[in-house]
């Protein structure tokens, strides 16, 4: 029997965990955050850190992106979130929203292995290392584990 799990509350603590986690050393994700989505003061004065700033902009319900340079080019994606081959930058530009993370981390726990993440991330954020919050990463961008 299967079960379909709603994550329904992601704190600032969740998405920073997350985002810190996962892009540390990665070699296919980075998060950029469009022009004029986050209206805080400058990040050196506000003392934010790039994964504050991100968890921040989803919480005001604006976007950020997830860019997989692992992507070669236009037809190189996966998942249906909504997506663009930057060629400028040589990356897949994947929009994500509070929703798209949520609905990613609902898919992870449908999975496995990848639930017990998900439950360390909602429960333990700070035990979380990088396998596991690169594994929800790709769950939340791509709907699967697409690398490794």
């Amino acid at each position: 029997m299967k079960i379909k799990v709603q994550v329904t509350e992601l704190t600032q603590e969740n998405l920073v965990d997350l985002f810190s986690c996962a892009t540390y050393g990665s070699d296919w994700l980075y998060i950029l955050t469009p022009k004029g989505a986050y209206t805080g003061t400058p990040l050196q004065k506000d003392g934010d850190a790039r994964e504050d700033m991100w968890a921040k902009v989803l919480l005001a319900g604006k976007k950020v992106y997830a860019c997989d340079y692992s992507a070669e080019d236009a037809d190189d994606h996966y998942g249906k979130l909504p997506h663009k081959f930057d060629r400028k930058e040589g990356a897949m530009r994947y929009e994500l929203t509070l929703d798209a993370v949520k609905a990613g981390l609902a898919k992870a726990m449908e999975d496995e292995y990848a639930c017990k993440y998900v439950l360390d991330l909602m429960h333990n954020p700070c035990d979380v290392d990088y396998d596991e919050a690169d594994t929800l990463m790709q769950f939340v961008v791509f709907g699967e584990v697409i690398y490794g």
